[in-house]
């Protein structure tokens, strides 16, 4: 510039003051040595009243990360992806009236940092749109993970959402193979997916898949992912994903409503029909006939009818209000279920060590229909003791109810399972001539609704044992 443009220092200041952009300077923890008089216009401070201050003081605490990697660059104090080609960089910064607004910074080559401080200019860009703020904004508070992979399936970048969404620093992960966190059993299928996304471009992969949090428990989640055939993301696979557990436990609840609801049409279409045509029989009979024994069948046929309608009943709507689910008193629970069941002269022993967490009424449930089938089934055969030759058969059978570390049983010392265990939980299944055949399917639904595991075998005595095991333990 000549001279003549330039006599003295008032002519230097009026040029910065009268400049599109702020000049700072700084030393390199960014404490402002010094700013040009173009602050008053673009920001409303005074000049003096900055010097001394930190520009980070006046930057948005989610901004101030890449404001830092943008002005430090070339320390190697950080590597970021977010810096612009002309090394600038968009944030928010609060002017003097206190809004937020945005800047356009751009540093100074690195020949300066050399000389310890720090050389930027900043300008108000608050109309212009912010694509990369915007953008940085998106993958931190998205319900989603960005990850993009080369590729061999190595991370290039994860977005910080991933410690929200899965619990899992962003830093750790950026540098970690994601397929170790996949559940085994769903793993060969995310590769194969993976495999195809490199080797088809434009496929779309879906992928439902397990995934380990980072407090230890397995979450759904679906990935979305396609390779990249064009632009700065060339060669690299991009992929999304976000957390369905809640998702998938409805739609595993839709299924067991679904199964329930079919049982129930299957068990209405079939076991009311039965002596529903026993009655229509007997009433014609006793119309031609006027026997008194064809009336007492139909009667037998009616008393059926409603024994069915009442398990039928129970099956449909037996289910477990999470919100209902507490710790019972399962021996005060069984001496409840056993007063409300005809147990002849059958015997109640209780062995209760440890508490078990249920809901009351589907407990209540679960064991009456359990006593009820120990003492209908257990008059099916009966069985001499070895060691003490009494015979055992339904009306003197002993129940017992006890308690393990891993949850509950109950067993009887009656003849057991005279048929093998393989349609037991069937609905309709009986091999007593009066039972219904849905006691125990009713036990399993109850079961399933508060997450147990059952399993039936032998007791210690030859009769019949279930046990519950949570699932949890």
């Amino acid at each position: 510039m000549s001279d003549q443009y330039l006599t003295s220092t008032d002519d230097f200041e009026a040029i910065l003051a009268d400049a599109p952009a702020v000049l700072t300077v700084t030393d390199p923890d960014l404490e402002t040595q010094f700013v040009s008089p173009a602050i008053e216009r673009v920001l409303g401070y005074d000049a003096d009243s900055i010097v001394g201050t930190n520009w980070l003081d006046f930057v948005h605490p989610e901004d101030k990360d890449r404001v830092v990697s943008a002005l430090t660059l070339g320390t190697g104090d950080s590597d970021t992806e977010t810096e612009r080609a002309d090394g600038g960089t968009e944030y928010r910064f609060r002017n003097a009236e206190g809004d937020w607004v945005w800047l356009e910074t751009i540093a100074s080559p690195t020949a300066e940092i050399d000389r310890d401080y720090r050389v930027f200019t900043s300008r108000d860009v608050s109309d212009r749109p912010r694509f990369e703020a915007r953008f940085h904004q998106f993958v931190t508070h998205t319900s989603d993970v960005l990850t993009v992979f080369d590729m061999e399936g190595n991370v290039d970048y994860i977005s910080p959402s991933v410690e929200r969404v899965l619990g899992y620093d962003q830093e750790t992960m950026q540098d970690a193979d994601l397929f170790e966190y996949v559940h085994p059993d769903d793993l060969s299928n995310a590769l194969d997916e993976f495999g195809r996304m490199i080797e088809e471009p434009g496929y779309v992969a879906v992928i439902e898949h397990r995934y380990r949090h980072a407090d230890g428990d397995w979450i759904w989640a679906e990935s979305r992912g396609q390779q990249v055939e064009n632009g700065p993301l060339e060669d690299h696979v991009v992929v999304t994903t976000r957390d369905i557990s809640e998702r998938k436990q409805r739609e595993q609840e839709l299924q067991r409503q679904n199964q329930r609801l079919e049982r129930f049409s299957d068990a209405i279409s079939h076991d009311l029909r039965n002596p529903l045509d026993v009655l229509d029989g007997s009433l014609e009979l006793a119309r031609e006939t006027g026997a008194e024994e064809h009336f007492e069948r139909a009667e037998r046929s009616i008393d059926r009818m409603y024994t069915l309608i009442d398990d039928l009943l129970v099956l449909a709507k037996q289910g477990v209000d999470p919100e209902e689910v507490e710790t019972v008193d399962l021996d005060s629970l069984s001496q409840q279920a056993w007063s409300m069941v005809d147990t002849q002269d059958a015997t109640l022993d209780t062995k209760v060590d440890e508490t078990v967490t249920a809901d009351e009424g589907a407990m209540l449930e679960l064991l009456e229909n359990l006593f009820r089938n120990s003492v209908e089934h257990g008059s099916t055969g009966s069985r001499t003791e070895s060691d003490d030759s009494v015979e055992h058969g339904g009306d003197d059978v002993t129940v017992t109810v006890g308690t393990e570390p891993w949850g509950f049983y109950v067993e009887d010392d009656g003849a057991g399972f005279v048929d093998g265990t393989e349609n037991l939980f069937e609905p309709g299944y009986s091999t007593a001539e009066e039972g219904t055949g849905f006691g125990l399917c009713i036990v399993e639904q109850i079961a399933d609704s508060h997450d147990w595991d059952i399993i039936a075998t032998d007791s210690e005595h030859g009769g019949a044992r279930f046990e519950f095991v949570c699932r949890d333990n």
